[in-house]
């Protein structure tokens, strides 16, 4: 059984190597081209265990990256605790907390089967946001929805907080609500953008050989008024043999990748 093997690297590393992959340009913003397998619609649970402050900001993302084609966050309830944050197999746990001076606002990380994500966590800091600069709507909404994003396996598109905001919640800035004369002009990043959207395409453009059955639509219910006696029929998803395998090697798998939205100094 291999060992969990985790690998941090600062942003703009990372997304260094994704800009050198030989594919179309939709990998500049692939994470190492890692993605949840598929063979259909992608559904994926998203475990709440956030505070009443980031659960709107979290079901917004959920709604946001659900306009991606073939991929569907479904909030659910969480199951495991803020303070831990442990992961779920086939699912994406979102926790908020206050987990001290760590540097990051957000911090999200991904488990792999092979090249496939099989889970991943989201890590929100009240350390941070509980500071007048950060406890905005706009710091909220950007954090909650790039680090779902890169749950998805999509990459930053740009690491400059610097210049102007490209109008994505997967661009670094300064100032995500958009300010009028200032460095980062008045596009807001607090939202996927339609080229985060075309990258999310071209990362999930080929069906897979198999796919986790918690990733699968699971139910399927229909009812309705009959002459004669009501229908109440439900489909369950089945998971493919090959899923079984995956899922019996339980938490051996082949490595974690974690992707931080980093602090800089204030004067930055």
């Amino acid at each position: 059984m291999n060992a969990i093997k985790r690998i941090a690297a600062v942003c703009g590393a990372l997304a260094a190597v994704a800009a050198s992959s030989p594919a179309s340009a939709y990998l500049f913003q692939s994470w190492n081209g890692y993605h949840w397998a598929r063979t259909g619609e992608l559904s994926l649970a998203l475990g709440d265990n956030v505070s009443s402050a980031w659960k709107p900001y979290m079901t917004t993302a959920a709604t946001q990256w659900t306009g991606a084609n073939n991929i569907d966050f479904a909030p659910t309830l969480g199951s495991t605790t803020a303070a831990t944050c442990d992961p779920v197999y086939g699912s994406v746990e979102v926790c908020s907390g206050n987990y001290g001076a760590t540097g990051w606002l957000g911090y999200a990380t991904v488990w792999l089967g092979g090249s496939f994500i099989v889970q991943a966590t989201v890590k929100l800091n009240d350390y941070y946001f509980s500071q007048t600069r950060y406890n905005t709507a706009a710091w909220r909404s950007l954090v909650a929805c790039q680090e779902i994003g890169h749950t998805l396996g999509l990459a930053h598109n740009n690491t400059t907080k610097t210049d102007l905001n490209k109008g994505s919640c997967m661009d670094y800035t300064n100032n995500p609500a958009g300010l009028a004369g200032s460095v980062n002009g008045t596009l807001t990043n607090t939202a996927p953008s339609a080229s985060d959207f075309t990258s999310l395409d071209g990362i999930y453009a080929t069906l897979d050989a198999t796919q986790l059955a918690q990733t699968k639509p699971q139910f399927r219910v229909s009812d309705g008024y009959t002459i004669g006696e009501d229908i109440d029929s439900t489909e369950q998803a089945v998971p493919e043999p090959a899923t079984w395998t995956m899922m019996l090697v339980g938490f051996g798998l082949t490595g974690v990748m974690t992707r931080r939205s980093k602090l800089r100094p204030l004067a930055n």
